[in-house]
């Protein structure tokens, strides 16, 4: 009877240990920057290309998704807006109507073509990130200024035509 309750003692200690690990590992997981999701995916800017894809928002728009394919050195002035970026994990999308355009970018390698990580800004509070890892949405946490970054960007646009 005494090594009975010992085991069952033990297997409860085991899932208590247990249930804690994951919790402290959630929520050190919950916040992250861009830097960290995005950023550090990329070995060798060099080696690497980017599409960019930009979706109108509104449904009801006459306006075509554009495309732009560029080397990541032209995009790095974004990249650093974006690199200093604080993010939480969030399960449900942030609508946010003033934003005309969601812009898709994805993150190749230019030996094999493959994609090493994508992102989309979605809006000026919400940032979503792909990568072998998975997917997950964001809130943006930090100040970002999403008006320069989408300037920045429809430049490109406009520069390519």
């Amino acid at each position: 009877m005494r090594e009975q309750n010992r085991a069952l003692m033990g297997g409860v200690i085991g899932v208590v240990v247990t249930v804690a690990a994951f919790a402290i590992y959630y929520f050190i997981t919950l916040n992250t920057t861009f830097q960290k999701a995005v950023l550090d995916e990329v070995h060798n800017v060099d080696k690497a290309y980017l599409i960019i894809v930009r979706v109108p928002s509104s449904p009801e728009t006459t306006e075509e998704i554009q495309t732009l394919r560029m080397d990541m050195d032209r995009f790095q002035d974004i990249l650093n807006q974006l690199s200093i970026l604080e993010l939480q994990k969030i399960s449900k999308p942030i609508k946010d109507k003033s934003s005309l355009y969601i812009y898709n970018i994805y993150v190749y390698e230019k030996s094999d073509h493959k994609e090493i990580v994508n992102f989309g800004v979605d809006n000026s509070k919400q940032i979503s990130i792909g990568s072998t890892k998975g997917y997950q949405r964001y809130e943006v946490t930090s100040s970002f200024d999403y008006d320069i970054f989408r300037a920045s960007v429809d430049k490109l646009f406009t520069d390519n035509q």
